[in-house]
């Protein structure tokens, strides 16, 4: 019935075909391929008509709902390895590639607003610098390639946020959009690359005002699993390290065997002495995403050794999740919770709308775990991946205030759904404790790391 409905409104542009009859008369064209053209072309704007008809009454059925806030949190862009399995022949990492794609001004702030000096360099990033690649520069540095994903992950964040859903001012606002980093080079960098992606017009724009990137120490950070500041999961990391001397799953040793023999002459598993996946991939991943060479007789293993990697990392992360992440989980808590109470009350609550966190691998990793999605994924969390959770209010006046929110939470820009709500959103208060389950405040992560270790 539709398409007859649509066919009178419509009937007075057909007027347009007679300028092609004349057209295709001068022209010498047959009547036939002449009705077949008109045929076409009205099945064309019928079609075309249709599916606009469709896509505002989906919009229309999506008026009822208003984005609140938003949280992301990235894995950084492509970085040098760091690590190498020594007994592969090294592969040269130019200088260039630290060369950077993105121009853009920042400036680092401490968690209280003060300024962070730029030339304080973390522990870690202190160490990477001393151990030089062949070529000449640091491990673990984010390089051209890496920027260029993350100002590409802005673009995307741009077009959803910005163009389509018109949530984020199109200029940057601190009070609106908020960022967080590790202090690590890798991750600073991808964070200026994202915001620059959202903000800026090109990555050679070094004239903006400088985007701000908060910063906390790393002896207190809470964005990644910790080991500086937590002596029980330092000795857990360690004792995971052997995991292939306890491993039940036999793929996983079968392949761990072949993989040890190619590299090392021997498919005996020692601790201290194996290559793992994590390790391997490492090096096989920073090789490929630059373009370096990639032995041959290993490329077998690049298409399961993301699997496997995820398995170790999870390793370190899934039984004793809470303090992996569970300040993190507590802070997304708080961020909700802030963000709840600022759209549902009248209270001028000072909180942005967006806030992003650039992190770690083993940051996202452990989030799919406390959320019950490394399972369906059991892949290392991709260069330049991210998690963003959406907060939403139903605009109906017939529900209670609670389970008018709800969240929609996204892995690498795929809409996801928790296994304790399938195919179904997620009301605020159920995800709440979904986050509770797992969560702790400091005191709790102090008493989690200071118990002895078996």
């Amino acid at each position: 019935m539709k398409i007859f409905s649509y066919f009178f409104d419509y009937k007075r542009r057909f007027k347009r075909f007679e300028n092609i009859l004349f057209w295709n008369h001068s022209r010498k064209i047959k009547g036939p391929f002449l009705v077949k053209l008109i045929g076409l072309s009205t099945v064309a704007i019928l079609t075309f008509n249709l599916f606009n008809h469709e896509v505002y009454a989906k919009n229309k059925a999506e008026a009822d709902e208003k984005l609140t806030s938003v949280i992301m949190i990235t894995r950084h862009g492509a970085r040098t390895p760091l690590k190498i399995v020594s007994r592969l022949d090294e592969v040269e990492y130019p200088s260039d590639l630290l060369l950077p794609f993105v121009k853009a001004k920042y400036r680092l702030k401490h968690l209280d607003g003060s300024d962070f000096d730029h030339d304080v360099l973390s522990y870690y990033d202190e160490l990477n610098l001393r151990n030089v690649l062949k070529g000449g520069i640091g491990r673990g540095q984010l390089t051209k390639v890496g920027e260029r994903q993350m100002f590409d992950l802005g673009r995307r964040v741009k077009y959803r946020y910005i163009d389509e859903l018109k949530f984020l001012s199109p200029n940057y606002n601190t009070d609106e959009f908020y960022t967080r980093s590790t202090h690590y080079r890798r991750t600073i960098n991808s964070a200026k690359s994202v915001l620059a992606g959202i903000y800026l017009v090109s990555p050679n724009i070094d004239n903006n005002d400088p985007f701000i990137i908060n910063v906390q120490l790393l002896n207190e950070e809470v964005l990644f699993p910790n080991a500086i500041n937590c002596s029980y999961f330092a000795e857990m990391f360690k004792f995971v390290e052997t995991l292939s001397l306890y491993s039940k799953n036999v793929e996983y040793i079968t392949n761990l065997n072949r993989l040890n023999e190619i590299i090392r002459g021997s498919s005996e598993i020692e601790n201290a002495k194996n290559i793992t996946f994590t390790a391997f991939m490492d090096d096989m991943r920073a090789r490929k995403v630059h373009g370096l060479h990639v032995p041959s007789d290993l490329e077998e293993f690049m298409s399961v050794g993301d699997k496997y990697a995820a398995m170790e990392l999870t390793a370190e992360t899934e039984h004793n999740i809470k303090i992996s992440c569970g300040r993190l989980l507590n802070l997304f808590k708080e961020n909700l919770a802030e963000s709840y109470e600022k759209d549902s009350s009248n209270k001028k609550i000072k909180s942005p709308k967006f806030r992003y966190y650039s992190a770690h691998d083993s940051t996202l990793n452990a989030l799919l775990v406390a959320f019950g999605l490394f399972d369906e994924y059991k892949s290392w969390p991709p260069l330049g991946a991210d998690i963003t959770i959406e907060l939403w209010k139903k605009l109906d006046d017939n529900q209670d205030l609670p389970r008018k929110y709800f969240v929609r939470i996204y892995y690498c820009g795929k809409r996801v759904f928790l296994p304790e709500s399938l195919n179904k959103e997620c009301d605020l208060e159920s995800f709440f404790k979904i986050l509770e389950k797992n969560s702790v405040d400091k005191h709790g992560y102090d008493l989690l790391c200071h118990k002895k270790f078996n």
